[in-house]
């Protein structure tokens, strides 16, 4: 007797709690007083429109330009001493670098006649030597 009366308690359960759960869908705003000032129901011309759009278009640019021009400012005045520590630092760098190779100008050069002048001293040397 129990099995007979246990489906239908789940369903009547079931359609009972599924009108509390029931969302109503939101009503869209109506008549002419809205945020922009757009009357919904007038057809405006397309010159009126495409004007419009123009201001909206240059006004969207101005914007867009200004935000960037404070960013980029925010930037530059953010990493300026990294920037100039590491301008120095490059300057630092590249003097050392150059005197390191006015140092080493005159190395192979040197090796070159060393080897020449001790080649030529080692055959005459043999020369006098072998001479005697």
């Amino acid at each position: 007797m129990r099995l007979k009366t246990l489906p239908p308690l789940i369903w009547l359960t079931l359609l009972l709690t599924r009108p509390i759960f029931a969302q109503t869908p939101k009503q869209s705003p109506e008549g002419s007083a809205n945020v922009y000032g757009i009357e919904l129901e007038s057809s405006y011309p397309g010159t009126t429109l495409l004007e419009l759009m123009k201001t909206a278009e240059e006004e969207i640019d101005a914007a867009v330009d200004e935000a960037y021009a404070e960013g980029y400012k925010a930037g530059v005045m953010e990493y300026a001493p990294e920037a100039a520590l590491y301008k120095a630092l490059t300057t630092s760098m590249e003097k050392t670098l150059e005197t390191e190779r006015k140092k080493s100008r005159f190395f192979w050069p040197a090796v070159g006649i060393s080897a020449g002048a001790s080649f030529a001293m080692g055959f005459l040397c043999s020369l006098l030597i072998a001479g005697r």
